[in-house]
């Protein structure tokens, strides 16, 4: 059986390949064309003139959107509307599959919990973080057998925008703890949340970090007296219960810095 990735930006491409490095057979669909991937499928979940496609047998759906823009009003069509199609004309094919959907941590945003996993509420402070979680509630409620990983912030040399505002010189005082996973190892995750059906998982690196950490890092690496640092007292440290599970390539993105020098 294939597996169905719905949503092929950056991490849909990186899950893409990650599947084939596994030797799994996977179906993209976006609205858009995607060279990258051997079986591709145009289609817009918000069109509703247009026939959803026919389908072979498949094991797992990756539901793996991101909305155009970040409004209130993209994020509810992404998350609601658009989900809601996909599994309305999927079940009118098929309904004995595993979904994979992939929220985010921004539903922690009002937390003020230290440790955050699993076992914690979320509540949300945003329109970003309370829209995910009604569209984490209403997946579950259309498809039972779904699986929901939270990911913390995403990392990876194609996020330059995000690497750049982490070595700002500007931005060195930045009181701010960042919780970070990377793109590959996300991809672990979700993999492992298909495997195990685990109901919630977050994905992330577990070792949260200021800008002047990693900015003073990066300069230690150039003079060549560096040393990797110690794991400090948070304001907010996402721990997952499955961490365990995941042979992170990255275990910080202080890792990942060393690697790139």
């Amino acid at each position: 059986m294939s597996h169905l990735i719905v949503g092929a930006g950056k991490l849909g491409h990186r899950f893409y390949d990650y599947l084939q490095s596994l030797g799994q057979t996977a179906i993209t669909l976006s609205r858009s064309p995607k060279s990258w991937s051997k079986q591709h499928i145009c289609y817009d979940l918000l069109n509703n003139e247009q026939p959803f496609p026919k389908l072979p047998k498949i094991s797992t759906v990756f539901i793996i959107l991101a909305p155009g823009e970040r409004s209130e009003a993209a994020y509810r069509q992404t998350y609601i509307e658009a989900v809601t199609n996909l599994l309305t004309y999927l079940h009118q094919q098929q309904t004995d599959f595993h979904c994979v959907f992939v929220s985010s941590t921004s539903v922690y945003g009002g937390n003020q919990e230290t440790i955050i996993d699993e076992q914690i509420e979320p509540q949300p402070d945003s329109f970003s973080g309370r829209i995910l979680l009604e569209a984490e509630q209403s997946v579950k409620k259309l498809h039972a057998n779904t699986s929901v990983v939270r990911p913390s912030g995403l990392y990876s040399s194609q996020r330059q925008r995000l690497i750049e505002s982490l070595l700002d010189p500007v931005q060195y005082d930045n009181p701010k703890w960042l919780n970070l996973i990377h793109e590959h190892d996300v991809c672990q995750w979700l993999w492992q949340a298909t495997i195990n059906q685990w109901p919630l998982a977050i994905a992330s690196d577990s070792f949260p970090f200021k800008r002047k950490q990693l900015q003073d890092f990066k300069r230690s690496m150039s003079s060549g007296i560096s040393q990797f640092p110690e794991q400090q007292q948070a304001d907010k440290r996402y721990l997952s219960q499955y961490l365990s599970y995941i042979k992170l390539r990255y275990p910080s993105i202080f890792r990942w810095i060393a690697s790139r020098m």
